[in-house]
């Protein structure tokens, strides 16, 4: 008997673009916190993936620095010279209650960051937006013409 369905416990990931540090809930997630920042680049192919082993190559939009306060992670300031910290709209607001759903963290625990064990004040946290490329479903027509292909070179 197997230990999970789909055979993907041999916890080895195919090759391709580079992997996030840490496991996002769903393949379908927007944001990832990243308590330690990352070298990664905003615009750059990146993979998030599962727990269980399954991978998705997605584009990261936008890496945002942040400060962690008493009442929460803030994004901060941003200075010119640091061109890596692309940010669209400095005004939007980020849906925290997402990020941390999205992260696999309770939303209490992000807003306490500051509290937690893994907190360090020497490192920069960053929040990871990601924009998940548009997969195109096979219509009844292009499955028809597939299938005449196929019975064609029979």
């Amino acid at each position: 008997m197997s230990c999970c369905s789909g055979g993907r416990c041999k916890f080895q990931f195919e090759e391709g673009p580079p992997l996030l540090d840490n496991a996002v809930t769903t393949l379908t997630a927007k944001y990832l916190f990243l308590p330690y920042g990352t070298l990664l680049e905003p615009e750059e192919v990146v993979r998030i993936w599962k727990e269980s082993g399954e991978s998705r190559a997605v584009i990261l939009e936008e890496k945002i620095p942040l400060v962690i306060t008493e009442s929460g992670p803030k994004v901060a300031e941003r200075h010119e010279s640091e061109a890596n910290f692309v940010r669209s709209d400095e005004e939007e607001e980020i849906p925290w209650q997402l990020v941390a759903l999205d992260s696999g963290i309770a939303y209490e625990e992000l807003m306490n960051w500051q509290n937690h064990p893994l907190y360090n004040p020497d490192e920069t946290a960053v929040l990871l937006k990601f924009n998940h490329p548009i997969e195109v479903k096979p219509t009844l027509k292009m499955r028809l013409l597939q299938m005449l292909y196929k019975i064609r070179n029979l």
